[in-house]
């Protein structure tokens, strides 16, 4: 009896059979329910290898028999159903990988599932390569040589596909930015981004409007991601103003100004410096932080906001000082002989004539005030 038992199930049967139950038991722990669906497949899998027949596995080669000149189990069948059940085990393995060492927070979900079609695809590739091989019997050079010739043709009519592909995996292995990510290309297309696929990096743009760019472009792109390093987005202010005014007085009030508004980075001071000369003006950038790329415009909008306030309240003009041109009048009379008439007149140097005469409205294009020659009494004239 201890024979026949010995020779119905063999020293490798026997151990994977104890190994199968054992993964089977396993499925009922609360700590592996996520995994129960891997572990019966696995289980599953041993029990089929512990049945495929070997000389000393007397329960294989009964099930798979002829009787009465029909096998009692199609052999074929069985085969394609190890290979296959072995192909999905293992991509799934693979999966579970991936999501454990390269993306650990799984806070990148297209990323992801982009290697794993990819290695599911080589799983069943091999796969199918096995079942052809060990299953039907054919020789796998001859599938080689046609696979290469379908190859070649699909990568002719596919190059631009084929492209975006391995760009998308490309980017996905050097992770220049992922999603969640705000990254404004070359082309001056801007947006955050949603997600990476086979084909297309995708983009919801400040005005929510999702934008598709090919991954090939987005590879052969300088792409600029605001929010890859911890540190605050810097944005700049540009101001001119007369050269009368003290540069230090300037530059105290622009970084009051900026350190006032809310908004800008706590842990990052304002800074103000003079850049150059325009004419009669000198040239400021004010330099500021902000805590994330999204609120830069509004927190831009606020600080020109604080900058004309604290100007105002200082008596700070922005730009050139308003210009006094006095105007002599010819053919005073008595009662005002000898004087001069003047008015303070904030006017471009387009707009000012020497002394006695006054400027065409017609060759300036706009309404223009002056003091009549004649009367001497201040006047419009507009262009006809």
């Amino acid at each position: 009896m201890q024979s026949m038992d010995h020779s119905v199930f063999g020293s490798i049967e026997l151990g994977l059979l104890g190994i199968a139950g054992a993964v089977f038991i396993s499925c009922f722990f609360a700590r592996l329910r996520a995994y129960r669906s891997l572990l019966l497949g696995a289980a599953l899998l041993l029990v089929l290898t512990a049945l495929i027949p070997r000389p000393d596995n007397l329960i294989g080669r009964y099930l798979f028999s002829s009787s009465i000149g029909k096998p009692r189990l199609p052999s074929e069948l069985f085969g394609i159903v190890w290979w296959i059940l072995g192909a999905w085990l293992v991509s799934s393995v693979l999966d579970l990988i991936l999501r454990r060492t390269m993306f650990p927070d799984d806070n990148e979900p297209h990323a992801k599932r982009l290697f794993a079609d990819l290695a599911t695809v080589l799983v069943y590739v091999v796969a199918m390569a096995g079942i052809m091989d060990t299953v039907f019997k054919q020789p796998l050079s001859a599938l080689l040589a046609t696979s290469g010739v379908l190859a070649i043709v699909l990568g002719l009519a596919l190059q631009t596909t084929l492209a975006d592909v391995f760009s998308g995996l490309a980017i996905n292995i050097e992770r220049p930015f992922g999603a969640g990510d705000w990254i404004t290309l070359n082309g001056g297309v801007e947006g955050q981004v949603i997600q990476i696929n086979w084909r297309a990096t995708h983009l919801k743009t400040s005005a929510n409007e999702m934008t598709v760019i090919p991954n090939s472009v987005v590879a052969k792109a300088t792409v600029t991601n605001h929010r890859r390093l911890n540190d605050p987005q810097i944005r700049t202010i540009d101001v001119t103003v007369d050269h009368s005014i003290a540069v230090k007085q300037v530059l105290q009030a622009l970084e009051a100004a900026a350190s006032a508004t809310t908004g800008t980075t706590a842990g990052f001071a304002p800074f103000a410096r003079a850049t150059g000369f325009s004419d009669g003006l000198i040239c400021y950038r004010l330099s500021f932080g902000v805590d994330h790329f999204t609120l830069a415009q509004a927190n831009l909008s606020a600080v020109i906001e604080q900058v004309s306030a604290e100007f105002t309240r200082l008596g700070i003009p922005i730009g050139s000082l308003a210009m006094e041109v006095r105007l002599s009048v010819p053919g005073a009379t008595p009662a005002n002989a000898g004087s001069t008439v003047s008015t303070a007149l904030c006017v471009s140097p387009a707009l000012i004539a020497p002394a006695g005469k006054w400027v065409d409205p017609e060759s300036t294009g706009r309404t223009t005030r002056f003091l009549d020659p004649e009367s001497g009494a201040p006047g419009t004239r507009s262009p006809q």
